[in-house]
């Protein structure tokens, strides 16, 4: 799964990357290891308007949610979303046709699994320090007071072989779009067969797959 993501960038070169604008700069906040358990804001290009690059948290809640406990509780089982079953879960599957996005990063975090420690390595592409994985997302209102909640999840699927070895539990990987591919993800006539296409893993001989020392 990916629980973790790097956004070491400034707010000109993620605007000047993707030809947006960086709605509400203030609340922006880089950081090398942005944990999907804080809730964090991360930047996201949402389908409805690709121009714009807005924060949303990390933790989709579904615009069906009743209430505020009901929502702090499915935002941390919804950071992921399985490509193979988005179609099927009640979380995503109001989300998969009209409110994709992409989510801005610099790389993303997996680790390896052995006998005695847990090896984390650092993602990223090659000649690409700005990319971006393919996401969902949801606006929910809180029926108690009105306030507004913009959420997201980054969809996964399996893993390349290269990733295979080293999320060598889960054997999965967030989809990594290509630059051709952003345009056609946000796009409202998306075809079935190139959203497939798209959930196929990213080919490894693009990556840079960096170990890291823990000391």
């Amino acid at each position: 799964m990916c629980y973790t993501i790097k956004i070491n960038l400034t707010r000109e070169q993620i605007e000047k990357r993707f030809k947006a604008v960086l709605q509400q700069p203030e609340l922006f906040a880089s950081g090398d290891r942005i944990n999907a358990f804080s809730l964090p804001r991360v930047p996201v290009i949402c389908c409805d308007n690709p121009e714009e690059i807005r924060l949303f948290f990390w933790g989709l809640i579904p615009f069906w949610v009743k209430n505020l406990v009901s929502a702090n509780e499915i935002r941390r089982k919804t950071f992921n979303a399985k490509a193979e079953t988005l179609t099927e879960k009640p979380s995503f599957k109001n989300s998969i046709n009209s409110k994709r996005c992409l989510v801005v990063v610099s790389g993303f975090y997996e680790w390896q699994t052995t006998e005695n420690k847990k090896i984390p390595y650092l993602m990223s592409l090659k000649d690409q320090p700005i990319f971006a994985l393919a996401g969902l997302y949801d606006i929910w209102k809180n029926p108690e007071n009105n306030e507004i909640f913009k959420t997201f999840t980054i969809i996964t699927t399996k893993a390349n072989p290269k990733m295979e070895e080293i999320h060598n539990l889960k054997k999965r990987m967030p989809v990594i779009l290509s630059c051709e591919d952003e345009k056609r993800w946000l796009s409202p006539e998306l075809t079935s067969t190139e959203m497939t296409r798209i959930f196929e893993p990213y080919p490894q001989d693009q990556m840079e797959f960096e170990k890291i020392d823990k000391n």
